[in-house]
């Protein structure tokens, strides 16, 4: 069975979580608090170099890390429900509208930037506030852009590219998910909230919720 070192608050980890759940496939969480004694993190390290949250322990010698490499994995070895669908054109929109979340905006306000931005170098909370719904709105403005406009060419899809769930859905419900952790204001944004109420309303990914996972408690 697959095993996924995890953590309700990762936002990478989110994403994985809802790639499992649709896909259908069994795996045991290893909740993973890289918070906790020095000697947990250590022994993390074996598993993962990087020592980042999530990792997927595919095989006896295969440890994927980064989630965008166990979201392709997972694509690749469970093929019947895709999160890539469409033709060539639609999976490189459904691909580049992923990176937005992936490679342009998580890095820059995961936990461990913001930690060092607090413990580094002393910026106060509220600019460490500013830094962060910055790069929200960097973000999720040209999302709304692009779905909006991907939504009155396709009468009002309930998902980001088609009428079910892609990578760009599984990418984007964890970026909305912590910004209302957060409180950030999302009027701006009526077709990101709207496709993160449809994929709400799906088993999987309701089971992937932070506030669903064991760790939370």
């Amino acid at each position: 069975m697959l095993q996924l070192f995890t953590h309700h608050r990762s936002v990478s980890a989110h994403r994985v979580r809802i790639a499992l759940n649709y896909k259908g496939v069994s795996y045991k969480s290893i909740f993973t608090d890289l918070d906790r004694a020095k000697g947990d993190r250590l022994s993390y390290l074996n598993v993962n170099p990087q020592g980042l949250i999530p990792a997927l322990w595919a095989e006896d010698d295969l440890v994927i890390s980064q989630s965008s490499a166990i979201l392709e994995y997972l694509e690749e070895r469970y093929p019947e429900r895709p999160l890539l669908h469409g033709d060539i054109a639609q999976r490189a929109r459904i691909r580049s509208f992923a990176q937005i979340a992936i490679a342009d905006t998580h890095p820059l306000n995961n936990l461990r930037v913001l930690r060092y931005l607090r413990d580094g170098m002393d910026v106060a909370y509220a600019k460490r506030r500013q830094w962060f719904e910055h790069w929200i709105a960097k973000a999720f403005g040209p999302m709304e852009s692009i779905l909006s406009a991907q939504a009155e060419a396709s009468d009002n899809l309930s998902y980001c590219f088609s009428d079910k769930p892609s990578l760009a859905d599984v990418c984007l419900v964890p970026q909305v998910s912590m910004a209302e952790r957060y409180d950030v204001n999302l009027s701006d944004y009526p077709t990101l909230r709207r496709i993160y109420r449809s994929c709400m309303t799906l088993a999987a990914f309701q089971a992937a919720d932070p506030d669903t996972q064991p760790d939370t408690r």
